[in-house]
């Protein structure tokens, strides 16, 4: 059996590459030659470019987390309910726990 890890939709790219594809694309505005050399989209190029600020800091990969708690996520008490009706009921189905915490 395999041990397949969660992998990513695509390949990151490593940061002297941002660095040096935007150096490039600054200096000769050749969008086409610099996405052809470093086998890149010209999206990432001008995302990148719009990001960058002299430094390779400025390139590095940001969170993804969200700011914000999702609407209608469980809310602390919520989540206390559930722990300790599982804790008292280990054997309970999913569903049937569900349905419990619903009434």
């Amino acid at each position: 059996m395999n041990n397949v890890t969660h992998s990513k939709r695509y390949l990151p790219h490593e940061l002297s590459t941002k660095y040096y594809a935007v150096k490039l694309y600054r200096s000769s505005h050749d969008i086409s030659f610099v996405c052809r050399r470093y086998k890149i989209s010209k999206a990432s190029l001008m995302r990148w470019n719009r990001r960058f600020n002299g430094t390779k800091e400025s390139l590095r990969d940001k969170s993804h987390r969200p700011k914000t708690p999702h609407p209608s996520a469980h809310t602390e008490e919520e989540l206390k309910w559930i722990r300790d009706y599982h804790r008292r009921n280990p054997s309970i189905s999913v569903c049937e726990l569900y349905g419990k915490l619903r009434t």
